[in-house]
C-alpha cells in the first residue's frame, strides 16, 4: 500500500497497548518497503513488517 493509505489502518502493536492508533507508516520502525529505495517515497508502496510480509502483489504493473 502507499504510505498515504497506510493511514486508514490500525496498528496492531497499538493493540496490544491498549490504544487503538493508525499506522504511522514510514515514520514506523515495523514498516517495510515493498518496492526499490529509489523513486519519490509517496508514490512508492510498503507494508507493516509487524503484519508479514504481503501475500499479492504491491506492485500495480503486476496486479493486473
Amino acid at each position: 500500500m502507499k504510505q498515504e493509505e497506510a493511514v486508514r489502518y490500525f496498528c496492531p502493536q497499538s493493540f496490544a497497548a491498549g490504544k487503538e492508533q493508525t499506522c504511522k507508516g514510514m515514520e514506523c520502525a515495523a514498516w517495510r518497503w515493498a518496492e526499490p529505495k529509489w523513486g519519490a517515497s509517496e508514490k512508492r508502496r510498503g507494508y507493516c513488517g509487524l503484519a508479514g510480509e504481503p501475500k499479492y502483489p504491491v506492485n500495480p504493473e503486476h496486479e493486473k
